[in-house]
């Protein structure tokens, strides 16, 4: 079997752009396409006293299920609910779970936050980290700028 090439999908943009190149260069190499989402378990706010916050009934199969939910929504959207993508969500952090996944892979490409995000500093650290770490070519896409009028 080929190697794959992998995207990784952000869990609050989806990655379309990112997506929509891995599916083509997918389909120029003639290999399959393996889009990757890391997932954490939320944290909960502290309470007064001291006492461990109350937890809810969710267990993390609940919180693992809803990512691999999100992940086939975001691969629907962007590339057709017919689109023939392995999805593989991974708890943990996005550069542990995309060098993971990514081992053997032909190509990883990801997607750059886009302007304005609350989070965008942290979430620019980890291209970085991949294109110096990862085993194989690491595409990344180019930030999305806010349009003006």
């Amino acid at each position: 079997m080929s190697a794959a090439v992998v995207v990784g999908v952000s869990p609050t943009t989806g990655s379309p752009s990112a997506l929509r190149w891995a599916a083509e260069e997918a389909r120029l190499r003639g290999v399959a396409l393996r889009a990757v989402m890391a997932w954490r378990i939320p944290r909960t706010g502290g309470v007064p006293g001291g006492r461990p916050p109350t937890m809810a009934a969710s267990t993390t199969s609940d919180y693992q299920t809803a990512a691999e939910q999100t992940l086939r929504g975001y691969v629907s959207d962007s590339l057709g609910a017919d689109s023939a993508v392995e999805c593989t969500v991974v708890k943990g952090s996005a550069v542990h779970a995309l060098l993971t996944a990514a081992r053997g892979a032909q190509l990883l490409v990801v997607g750059e936050p886009r302007f304005g995000r609350l989070n965008t500093v942290r979430a620019s650290l980890v291209a970085p980290q991949l294109v110096h770490k990862a085993g194989c070519p690491v595409v990344v896409m180019p930030a999305t700028a806010p349009r003006t009028a």
